[in-house]
């Protein structure tokens, strides 16, 4: 009764084999991920009971939520430190992928599903940000105006002329409806090319111990359990930030720390903010189809790996120079 059980839910097809490292640390990174944005959704959804994202109230009702609501304080620190974790984590996997060179032949497609969900991510962070409508929310909105007016017909249908709807309300649908499904959508897709590309191979090569794949889902919900408890910790002894409703026309506030590196820029030349995106994500995107060397061994990718470092060492830099650069006005 129970094989049969078993094998109409499908349970069965998760009996195959993989290389004991998938169970190391490192190559758990995109589970532990998975796992905080089941928590992000979670406790998002019933966030969503209680947020008004009505311009005159959107504000008010976060510091409802954290006031008045029983636990909503929790539940919104939950959400708050499932975003850190999922940054970390997410970034961290980037990082090691690049390093074992996982995004290589036949991976490429797995690669541009992941950094295209990275690129997700950020939409909603920025997104969130601007939902609580406080000072932070109100000058991330006025800067993204300001780029899409830049953009001309390009970013029109960004902009607040796009429709009668107020602009609030579009990213709160953003933010809890269309980032969700496209993220559902290329979270299937990345996991769904892995499961047929199966786990890259250690670049130090040799032949490795074999484990069943039920090992590597126990390792995770081990994992998983660990990374709610920190979540769960900093939710309970540090409260996420808001600040009261916004004044118009200055700029005091900086962005959240992963956008930290384009506040850097914009100091530089206010005009980064449109391009430095860009300029970040298409070589990430390009990369795979670029580099077409074989090898995934590290010492024989010594160009790439330097590169990458640089890199790094200047995003590091970057978010470093962010955190003590005084606040400053960079738009009219």
């Amino acid at each position: 009764m129970v094989d049969k059980f078993k094998e109409s839910l499908g349970i069965n097809s998760f009996h195959y084999q993989i290389p004991s490292h998938a169970n190391k640390i490192p190559y758990t990174l995109g589970g532990i991920t998975l796992i905080s944005l089941v928590i992000l959704f979670i406790s998002g959804f019933i966030l969503t009971q209680f947020y008004n994202p009505a311009v005159s109230d959107a504000n008010k009702s976060i510091s409802y939520i954290k006031d008045e609501v029983y636990l909503g304080w929790f539940i919104r620190g939950i959400h708050y430190w499932a975003v850190q974790i999922i940054t970390v984590t997410v970034s961290l996997h980037l990082i090691r992928v690049f390093l074992t060179a996982s995004y290589k032949k036949p991976r490429e497609f797995t690669w541009l599903s992941g950094v295209l969900l990275l690129s997700l991510a950020g939409g909603f962070i920025f997104t969130g940000t601007v939902l609580k409508w406080d000072q932070e929310g109100y000058e991330a909105l006025h800067h993204h105006l300001w780029a899409m007016e830049k953009l001309g017909a390009i970013g029109n249908i960004f902009s607040s002329e796009f429709s009668r709807v107020n602009i609030l309300g579009r990213f709160y649908t953003l933010h809890i409806s269309i980032l969700p499904i496209l993220t559902i959508f290329l979270l299937s897709v990345h996991v769904f090319l892995i499961k047929i590309h199966r786990i890259s191979p250690l670049p130090s090569g040799g032949e490795e111990r074999m484990v069943d794949f039920t090992s590597h889902i126990r390792q995770l919900i081990k994992y998983g359990l660990f990374t709610l408890l920190i979540i769960s910790i900093f939710a309970l002894i540090i409260e996420p930030s808001l600040g009261g409703e916004p004044v118009e026309g200055i700029e005091v506030t900086k962005p959240p720390w992963m956008f930290l590196w384009l506040y850097s820029l914009e100091n530089i030349w206010v005009y980064s903010l449109i391009f430095a995106p860009f300029i970040i994500f298409t070589p990430l995107i390009l990369l795979p189809f670029f580099d077409r060397n074989s090898s995934i061994k590290l010492g024989e990718r010594k160009t790439a790996i330097a590169v990458f470092i640089i890199i790094f060492l200047i995003m590091i830099g970057l978010i470093i120079n962010g955190m003590i650069t005084s606040a400053g006005h960079h738009m009219g």
